[in-house]
């Protein structure tokens, strides 16, 4: 469907005009109708978390004003006459009845007064690290948690007032918990001086939060009063034990849906309805939020999933006396409202938007009929001159005066010129012809002989400038073996002294003198492999068979201080039978490259896997010895795939990374896989490797049963194809000569 329109808009040119000139403003509807999409989201989230960072300042300091209330509550009683006088009387009857009339006054849910005889036998682990505090005559307000058992001492009743049912709620941290005992309480501690400045007595009082509706509701009723709100938006306030909402207007279930006929303007109904069973009080936070606000101490703004809808919200840690984070305060509205406000701008928007290019379009297709009409006769005769191909037919003269009637007249003018011009074309058409051909001929073949050249050079120039790089390398390895081996046969003649002057005693350490031995070989042979592969043509290798498993053994003795400094441990697994004919110095040296390659690149304590396996070969193996029979072929030799987990190669390096001198590391040569390369494609096998960036590389060594021992010849291939290449040049010079 979209194809046949698109073919009737580029089958006529008014419809492509309509196009052209409707672009533009189909365009710039759907860049503002993104931009005023992106501004109202961006504006409207912006000020729902100013607005709700705002209500949480304002419900932080209610609760602190009903700290202060408490305080001050406690600071009259303690200066009253009354109070003071039954003090000094020791009147505890008096004192108990004064107190009694306060706490029911002030809502209290305890009020007590705490002797300095009693305070050291009330096992308060709340108050303990307050004391000092107290006897320095500093008076504390705030937030504390006690548990069941301080609640049983202060009053029996406040056990059972405490007391919440845990909800299950989604999204919130799993938890095996039924109940919640705890209580979380607006304190107050007021220390009480005698006349002479020395103190008597501590006026302890506290509210219990849990299980109340009165602070939650206050808060609410000053935040989100009448008119605050959208039509059908709830405002919230919540306090938080831990994650556990033991006070909240947060409904326990959805109280209307979207679509009710009667659902509410406002908050009024809301807050009246709602009884204390019908809150969601025992349902717990989530554990996003959790985590953000109590583990990390950070105020959350943001929307947040809320017992069962989802809410701008509001999350502040609370704070006990010893600065201890114990809950949390949460004021919040549902976002749905706002969601339907958004959306209904959006689609009102669009609606005008798209209205007016309707307009636009019915008014910009009426003129556009009127301005093509003199384009139809142009094209009438252009058509003609197109199907029947005679250039015989004119436009003639138009009624109207503009640039169409210049391009008609134009028009006509080219078709008198065509057809003077039409008979000299068709004579020079057959010679140009004959012409372009030869010389296109000509051309192809130079310009292929050009590209082989400029191939050859670009092989031949890298070639050389490794090859110059390497002479510079065996010079320097020369001299640098002579200078590691003198001093090489000096350590092994002093140990081979040292062995026969202790004879026996040596026993003890003969481990560490064959160690000592074996790692002077290992210089000499690494020194020697350098020299090889400098100057290829001037050493010759022995090749012995051997088990790769205990040479892959051998190895790991030799590197094993750099992997458990790395951390790096290695997990192997040896499936290889066949015996391989190899250089047995110059297989370690290929081993070691690559298991420190991997152990490099992990960036933290891993491990690397060393796997070996019988190299099968599907079909029979032309040679001396074909090796046993398998089930699935032919043994060849053997496989060596060391395996890491690391940072892995991206695709341009992996072309590069055997050549000489190519390196990532800031402090490598270059010539660590590049030698390894060498080494075993001079034994007749091959590597390969694999890697996945951000996941790891897989480097596989192929060894033959017997070695097939070969040299590079590859100079000697790109002189041979220069010297082709070049004959073939002057062959085509000579044929265009001729």
């Amino acid at each position: 469907m979209i194809s046949a329109l698109w073919q009737k808009i580029n089958s006529s040119l008014r419809n492509k005009l309509l196009l052209l000139t409707l672009a533009p403003l189909i365009l710039t509807a759907i860049g503002f109708v993104i931009m005023a999409a992106y501004w109202a989201s961006s504006y409207t989230n912006q000020q729902l978390y100013m607005k709700v960072r705002a209500d949480l300042s304002v419900a932080k300091g209610t609760l602190d004003i009903m700290q202060q209330e408490q305080l001050n509550t406690l600071t009259q009683l303690a200066g009253s006459y009354e109070f003071r006088t039954n003090l000094q009387l020791d009147n505890q009857r008096a004192i108990q009845v004064q107190m009694l009339e306060t706490r029911k006054g002030r809502q209290l849910d305890f009020l007590r007064f705490l002797s300095t005889d009693l305070i050291a036998d009330i096992k308060d682990p709340a108050l303990a690290p307050l004391l000092p505090r107290l006897y320095r005559g500093e008076p504390l307000k705030g937030l504390t948690v006690l548990d069941k058992k301080m609640l049983d001492l202060i009053s029996l009743d406040l056990e059972k007032q405490a007391q919440i049912s845990l909800t299950d709620t989604p999204r919130a941290i799993p938890t095996n918990r039924l109940t919640e005992e705890k209580a979380m309480v607006i304190r107050t501690l007021l220390p009480v001086n005698d006349e002479f400045g020395e103190l008597i007595g501590i006026l302890d009082s506290g509210s219990i939060l849990n299980n109340t509706t009165r602070a939650v509701d206050t808060i609410r009723d000053l935040v989100y009063g009448a008119g605050t709100l959208p039509e059908g938006g709830i405002g919230t306030v919540t306090l938080f034990l831990d994650d556990v909402r033991i006070s909240t207007n947060v409904p326990q279930h959805q109280p209307f849906s979207d679509n009710s006929s009667s659902a509410l303007n406002d908050n009024s109904r809301h807050k009246k309805q709602m009884s204390l069973q019908e809150r969601a009080i025992g349902t717990r936070v989530s554990a996003e939020v959790h985590n953000y606000v109590m583990i990390r101490g950070l105020t959350w703004i943001n929307s947040a999933f809320v017992v069962n809808d989802w809410y701008i919200s509001a999350y502040q840690p609370l704070i006990d006396l010893t600065g201890q984070r114990i809950g949390m305060i949460y004021t919040g509205f549902t976002e749905a409202p706002f969601s339907r406000i958004y959306y209904k701008t959006l689609f009102e928007s669009g609606s005008l938007i798209g209205l007016i290019m309707l307009i636009s379009g019915f008014v910009i297709l009426q003129r556009t009929r009127v301005l093509i009409s003199p384009l139809a006769r142009i094209h009438s005769v252009v058509t003609a001159v197109r199907d029947d191909g005679s250039i015989h037919p004119r436009i003639g003269k138009l009624d109207t005066s503009d640039e169409l009637v210049d391009l008609a007249h134009q028009f006509d003018a080219m078709l008198d010129l065509l057809e003077s011009r039409e008979q000299e074309i068709l004579q020079a058409h057959d010679q140009l012809e004959i012409t372009v051909e030869k010389r296109t001929s000509s051309l192809r073949n130079r310009t292929e002989a050009l590209k082989q050249h400029i191939r050859l050079l670009k092989t031949t120039r890298k070639k050389l400038l490794d090859n110059e790089k390497l002479a510079v390398l065996g010079e320097l390895t020369a001299g640098i073996a002579h200078e590691i081996n003198n001093p090489a046969a000096v350590i092994l003649g002093n140990m081979d002294l040292l062995v026969a002057e202790l004879g026996d005693a040596v026993e003890p350490a003969q481990e560490e003198v064959d160690m000592v031995i074996r790692q002077v070989y290992r210089i000499r042979s690494l020194i020697n492999n350098l020299l090889q592969y400098s100057r290829p043509d001037h050493y010759v290798d022995s090749y012995e068979s051997h088990q790769i498993n205990q040479v892959i053994d051998d190895t790991l003795l030799l590197v094993s201080h750099a992997l458990e400094k790395q951390q790096v441990s290695i997990k192997k697994s040896y499936n290889a039978n066949s015996l391989v004919q190899v250089n047995y110095q110059q297989i370690q040296q290929v081993l070691v490259n690559l298991i420190l390659n991997a152990s490099h690149s992990l960036t933290e304590p891993g491990s690397v896997q060393l796997h070996t396996s019988d190299w099968i070969e599907s079909e029979d193996i032309t040679g001396e010895d074909t090796g046993k029979e398998n089930e699935q072929g032919k043994i060849k030799g053997v496989i060596i795939r060391v395996i890491d987990k690391g940072l892995g190669i991206s695709e341009e390096n992996l072309q590069h990374i055997f050549d000489p001198f190519f390196t990532t590391k800031k402090s490598g040569t270059g010539l660590g896989l590049s030698v390894s390369y060498g080494i075993v494609r001079r034994h007749g096998g091959d590597i390969k490797v694999s890697s996945v960036v951000g996941e790891g590389t897989v480097f596989s060594v192929y060894l033959l049963r017997k070695a097939n021992i070969s040299e590079d010849s590859e100079l000697e291939g790109i002189l041979e194809g220069l010297t082709a290449a070049e004959r073939t040049n002057r062959r085509l010079l000579v044929d265009e000569q001729s």
